[in-house]
């Protein structure tokens, strides 16, 4: 089915943009559940830990700003967009090979590099196809695809990764070509081959495959600038506001990151599977509260649910400061996986909704980049510190200290997003949904 002006005009998502997201996330959920689980099985620290997850967090943002208002300017978004996933993608597979910790680090940056050049680019070419009224529905339908395709691909990885024999028996079976394909790592390497590997092959068929996609039209009589990230941050306005109350939560939000990996492998002795579906149940979570979280959002307002999955959040770190049992870990993922539904594209839209239409490109580039800086500095704060009380009061005593300190600092922060103004008149409140919720069961058990 090919994509035409009367689907754009329409203002619906096309088939191929949820093609694109489903294949790009399949990819991203094959190896990222698992990439700090491979840092651990190298060894890294508590502070390499945090570098990780800052690099990953810091590296990204560093030029969103310039690709998003070059997308936006040029008008070719789907270029970036194929360019960024190629590039972004098939650099995992080089993974396999790195030596240390720190060369992890590294290469994990230069990924991350490479693909922001299809995060921003991304949002922007959605942003032109969706209306206003609509956008919390097709952002919300959007990310069902893509997280049911995410899910799946995590699941397959931490199956296949449970089987060690499964590499060295292709290897043997596939003779002098297996070799070419498949060559020689560590055994413990071998465990995350197939899903470095067709991470890079999914990135090539995707970035084709965005090429494909049709944009909105543009007149090529206007000239599209868009200011600097200081103008932005310095210009008075709905924009500014949402971003600096967005820096307490992140900063406590990413606290909390490099240790939960910690806890699931070191604590609690889990398997690649075992992550596989405590990362899999935060993603069914998000399928199945993704969808009505967004057509809520279009009826009450961004404010309301930005709240209710921020204020939430500060569960998580506690739930798994005091987890005994894999069972803990799975029902505070679900939690999570609920908040990010309720918060994640609501913030997206606030931030289409506040921005102005020819400069969303570079108000989401902006925004990622704020808070990725933000990211940085408390992942590695965190995990500096965790090393330096793990040499005081040991290591459990450590992380406990920094998930607890995370929770707290969550909680507190959360409660910035009050200080939020919505741009327009909702046709809704919470309030009259939830009367209209308890009104709906009270008839259906009468008629019951």
């Amino acid at each position: 089915m090919t994509d035409s002006a009367e689907e754009v005009q329409q203002q619906k998502l096309p088939p191929k943009v949820y093609a694109v997201g489903a294949l790009t996330q399949f990819a991203m959920g094959l190896h990222q559940p698992f990439l700090q689980a491979y840092m651990i099985d190298m060894g890294a620290s508590y502070a390499e830990l945090g570098a990780f997850r800052s690099v990953g967090n810091a590296a990204p943002s560093i030029l969103q700003p310039a690709w998003g208002a070059w997308s936006d300017r040029l008008g070719h978004a789907k270029r970036f967009v194929a360019f960024g996933t190629f590039t972004g993608l098939a650099m995992v597979f080089f993974f396999l090979w790195a030596a240390t910790p720190i060369e992890m680090i590294l290469l994990y940056g230069i990924q991350s590099i490479l693909f922001s050049i299809q995060i921003p680019t991304w949002q922007s070419l959605l942003g032109g196809l969706m209306d206003e009224e609509h956008r919390g529905t097709e952002l919300g339908r959007l990310g069902l695809a893509t997280n049911v395709a995410s899910l799946v691909a995590t699941l397959a990885s931490g199956f296949i990764a449970g089987f060690p024999a499964l590499i060295p028996f292709l290897r043997a079976a596939l003779g002098d070509f297996g070799l070419i394909l498949l060559p020689s790592v560590e055994a413990w390497r071998e465990m995350y081959y197939l899903a470095f590997y067709f991470t890079a092959i999914f990135g090539i068929v995707t970035s084709i495959l965005s090429l494909t996609i049709r944009e909105g039209k543009r007149d090529p009589t206007k000239k599209r600038e868009f200011p600097p990230v200081l103008t932005l941050l310095s210009r008075a306005g709905d924009f500014r506001r949402f971003a600096l109350i967005s820096v307490f939560f992140s900063f406590a939000m990413s606290m909390a990151w490099p240790y939960f990996i910690v806890i699931q492998k070191d604590w609690l002795g889990f398997t690649n599977l075992e992550i596989a579906i405590a990362s899999a149940v935060m993603t069914v979570t998000i399928i199945l509260f993704t969808i009505p979280m967004g057509n809520l959002s279009d009826r009450v307002g961004r404010k309301p649910l930005i709240l209710v999955g921020r204020g939430s959040l500060f569960i998580v770190p506690l739930m798994y400061a005091f987890a005994t049992h894999a069972i803990v870990i799975y029902v505070a993922n679900a939690l999570a996986g609920f908040s990010v539904a309720t918060s994640f594209n609501s913030i997206t839209a606030y931030i289409y909704d506040v921005a102005p239409q020819k400069e969303r490109g570079a108000h989401l580039a902006v925004f990622n980049t704020f808070t990725g800086i933000i990211y940085f500095f408390g992942s590695l704060t965190s995990g500096l510190l965790g090393d330096s009380l793990a040499l005081a009061v040991g290591a459990h005593f450590a992380v406990f200290s920094m998930m607890v300190m995370s929770a707290v600092l969550r909680l507190i922060s959360s409660s910035f997003y009050l200080m939020l103004r919505e741009p327009r008149e909702y046709s809704s409140n919470m309030r009259m949904e939830l009367r209209s919720l308890i009104q709906r069961r009270k008839i259906d058990a009468d008629f019951d």
